[in-house]
């Protein structure tokens, strides 16, 4: 994807919100004449839908971030006056919009995900991301400032690459960090044979740096377009590694590839985007889903 042209917003027209402070900045940062905005009203088996053109110099003029800036008259009358009944839930009728207008990019509301074990919740940012096969952004809390701090999660995969390449067509001006969790699988060998524990150490560390040259070569390889980037190689489990990042650089953006969407995805444990998607520390942009079948396909560095 070479631009942003078209991006949809879904909101509550009453109570606007984190959506719609995000689209002012992106407005302001991408030139964006105008957005889609796409009113929802469940009810049942069926879904309310309103939907109404905003012009993008309406949003651009709250760029300050100011929450009481935004008010329902910040919409069209016909986003209230207007509504069509479309069959299937939300989820559903968003991603039958977002398709049906060419949409480069949804924006919409993070849902906190209940305090329920993942293999017994149900999601509906999973939901909204099962229905929807193009970039989302997942929007968290009030966007007082453009995109400062951005981490990357990188598996080398074009899922990854995608996700990297959206991201940094949003914040063109950002810090970017990417992060790759990388294993040892002699760990538990040498363990077993009580090596010296400077031994296991030396070899964590040897892994760590060849994860991360290979990193390197990847971003620099793929990614012409990030200005110096800084890029991190962890042992761990992917999610927790990739959090991590995310807090301790005090991220303000996390991308993640695309990743499996089936029912028993969560049991895999380098399924990211199922771990992180309720629980992400900031907005979460994940790319578009696969495109020719070969989307999680590794590339060479």
């Amino acid at each position: 994807m070479r631009r942003i042209d078209r991006i949809l917003l879904a909101v509550s027209q009453h109570h606007p919100g984190p959506v719609e402070l995000r689209a002012a900045r992106l407005a302001h940062q991408l030139g964006i004449e105008a957005f889609d905005v796409l009113a929802l009203k469940r009810g049942g088996a069926s879904t309310a839908v309103s939907h109404a053109r905003v012009d993008g110099a309406a949003l651009r003029v709250v760029v300050d971030g100011q929450a009481q800036a935004l008010g329902p008259g910040l919409f069209p009358d016909e986003l209230e006056n207007t509504w069509v009944m479309r069959r299937g839930q939300p989820a559903q009728v968003l991603a039958e919009a977002a398709e049906r207008i060419g949409a480069d990019l949804l924006l919409a509301a993070a849902h906190a995900g209940p305090r329920l074990p993942s293999w017994v919740r149900s999601s509906r940012n999973l939901e909204l991301l099962r229905a929807c096969g193009m970039p989302v952004l997942l929007v968290q809390g009030e966007a007082r400032y453009d995109y400062r701090t951005v981490v990357v999660a990188c598996d080398f995969s074009r899922a990854a690459l995608a996700s990297a390449r959206i991201a940094a067509l949003l914040a063109p001006g950002a810090r970017f960090v990417f992060v790759h969790a990388c294993a040892l699988p002699e760990e538990a060998m040498m363990r077993e044979l009580e090596l010296p524990p400077r031994v296991i150490r030396a070899g964590r560390e040897h892994a760590c740096a060849v994860a991360r040259r290979r990193l390197e070569d990847f971003v620099g390889l793929f990614l012409e377009e990030v200005d110096a980037p800084v890029c991190e190689a962890e042992l761990g489990r992917p999610h927790a590694v990739i959090a991590d990042c995310a807090r301790r650089h005090g991220a303000d953006l996390l991308v993640l590839g695309r990743g499996a969407l089936h029912p028993g995805a969560w049991l895999s444990s380098s399924n990211v985007m199922q771990r992180l998607v309720d629980e992400a520390p900031c907005d979460l942009l994940i790319g578009p889903g696969r495109q020719g079948g070969d989307c999680d396909r590794r590339l060479a560095a």
